[in-house]
């Protein structure tokens, strides 16, 4: 081999050498002793931001009697209207007054009372509350060039209103007498709700069944001389299959000495039936009820 070739060759494995040490740096192999890189840790959620606390709302302005009242705090014309109502309610108690006494004492003249007065079912405070109200808003009204509707309450303007046209004691007076004719229509009506269903005078012998004793004519006629009685009986649901009725006679001293009976075939619901019973006996004195039989 000449010395030119070998030169060549010397060249070319110098070369090759530094072609593999490139391609070793430009692509290391990782070692199992390198530790892998770590993962991406994920963001921690952002804290949620706290509510807004709302602004409290305003408290709306309430509006008096004293904010609307352009001048004088009542006119003639509102106290004669003023005075005009106290003396009709007046007239109302009195007359009221009169009608519902001793009503409530009798359940039968109660009953009688209501069917007759629808009223009474109706407080009178109701219609004084709202007469008054009508004639407070009108005269506000009037004094505020109609500015009645924008304040919260009437009460206080009435009060003072009328304190101002003197009738402050006749109004008080008023709703005092007003709540006691509330008070006597309802034990009126609470009366009439008690009514037993049998007629005044008669006494409940048995459930739905009641007898009073009542006068008649002689059931004998022109025959020997008896002595008898007569007993008014009415069934509140009636006795379609008859009705009996048996008593004792009694003497002088209360002993029972003999009976005697009567009956009626039918009977309707609420009618009465007239029942007679009579003895020849002259020993007897006296007589009561002993059996009783609606069918």
């Amino acid at each position: 081999m000449n010395r030119s070739s070998a030169v060549v060759i010397a060249a070319a494995l110098l070369l090759v050498g530094a072609c593999s040490s490139e391609s070793s740096s430009s692509a290391p192999q990782q070692s199992a002793d390198t530790p892998s890189a770590s993962p991406t840790e994920p963001a921690s959620p952002s804290e949620e931001p706290e509510a807004a606390t709302p602004e409290p709302e305003p408290t709306p302005e309430v509006i008096t009697y004293a904010d609307v009242v352009t001048g004088p705090l009542t006119t003639a014309e509102i106290c004669n209207s003023y005075s005009e109502l106290v003396d009709r309610y007046t007239s109302v108690v009195a007359k009221r007054e009169k009608s519902l006494d001793g009503k409530a004492d009798d359940s039968y003249k109660a009953a009688k009372f209501v069917r007759k007065n629808a009223w009474i079912y109706e407080d009178l405070s109701v219609g004084f509350t709202r007469d008054w109200e009508a004639s407070a808003t009108d005269a506000l009204n009037t004094v505020s060039n109609g500015q009645a509707g924008t304040v919260e309450s009437l009460d206080a303007y009435r009060e003072a209103s009328l304190e101002a046209c003197g009738l402050g004691t006749n109004y008080s007076g008023l709703v005092s007498e007003i709540s006691s004719i509330d008070r006597k229509q309802a034990s009126v009506v609470t009366a009439a709700e008690n009514k037993p269903w049998y007629p005044k005078g008669y006494t409940e012998a048995l459930d739905g069944v009641a007898v009073k004793w009542v006068d008649g004519s002689d059931p004998c006629g022109r025959g020997p001389l008896c002595w008898y009685w007569h007993l008014s009986v009415t069934s509140e649901s009636g006795c379609p299959r008859g009705l009996y009725v048996e008593t004792n006679l009694l003497n002088s001293g209360g002993t029972v000495v003999s009976w005697t009976n009567a009956s009626v075939p039918s009977l309707r619901p609420g009618q009465k039936a007239k029942l007679p019973l009579y003895t020849y006996d002259r020993s007897v004195d006296g007589i009561e009820l002993a059996e009783i039989s609606c069918r």
